[in-house]
């Protein structure tokens, strides 16, 4: 349910009926007029709103979502997500470009320019205020067309990620993070770029068998480490004519990056 209409009709009603009786010449007992009691009241009630939120959980709700391919021959996707828990992988069916199930509702949209389908997912939108949202967190577990190359940017908030790109066709790589804890397999073929951009967070990239990398970081009250036994230098030797080759740049602040 969408509560925006409920809490601002709440809050309308409250300011209707103080001014009401502010035209009619009550006075509350020190004298003052009835509308000095509008925003402790309504700090008030927002205050038992979020309260409720906390102690009455509702039954979480499984949306099963599917976005067809359209005959697209390559993509460029952009996800956001908040709080909650995300798995992302491989294995979507020859004619569908995504299927999953999302707890926390989802708002996607897919658009086909040419040859290239453009899908953009993103949490509903159900604020009242910052601190008001949906009572339960979100809980996105889905797969991607591993047949067609595609450009992939995430923007994370405070989850726990399990990505799995290991078998996709993955061009380019964008990650942002804030306070989370993400593992991100990496593709197993072609050459591409991973711009990763994280908090205080804790970020572990694996890289599979025969991929070469090489590795830039910046990093601020945290640590950033290289599996040494795989990767003893920045750059493998061969970085410049493997046919599957990882170009990681790395910016984070307080976190906790490895390469492995």
């Amino acid at each position: 349910m969408n509560r925006n209409p409920l809490v601002w009709g709440s809050i309308l009603i409250l300011l209707g009926a103080l001014m009401l009786a502010g035209q009619m010449g009550i006075e509350l007992p020190n004298g003052n007029s009835p509308m000095s009691l509008f925003w402790p009241l309504v700090l008030v009630g927002l205050g038992g709103w979020v309260l409720l939120g906390v102690f009455i959980k509702r039954e979480a709700i499984s949306e099963p979502v599917s976005i067809d391919l359209q005959g697209a021959t390559e993509a460029k996707v952009t996800i956001n997500h908040g709080a909650g828990e995300f798995r992302l992988r491989s294995g979507a069916a020859a004619n569908d470009f995504m299927r999953g199930t999302f707890v926390g509702g989802l708002d996607h949209k897919a658009e086909k320019h040419g040859d290239q389908l453009r899908v953009k997912l993103h949490p509903i939108n159900d604020l009242v205020f910052p601190f008001f949202g949906r009572w339960e967190p979100l809980d996105w577990d889905f797969a991607l067309n591993s047949s067609i190359p595609m450009d992939l940017d995430m923007n994370m908030g405070a989850n726990k990620s399990v990505i799995d790109l290991k078998d996709m066709n993955i061009t380019a790589l964008k990650f942002k993070s804030g306070a989370s804890d993400t593992t991100i397999t990496l593709p197993a073929k072609g050459r591409l770029t991973v711009d990763c951009e994280v908090g205080a967070a804790s970020l572990v990239l694996i890289v599979p068998e025969g991929v070469a990398i090489r590795t830039h970081a910046t990093v601020g009250a945290g640590d950033f480490s290289v599996d040494q036994t795989r990767f003893p230098l920045k750059e493998s030797p061969d970085f410049a004519s493997a046919p599957n080759a990882i170009d990681i740049r790395v910016t984070g602040g307080a976190a906790s990056i490895k390469v492995k």
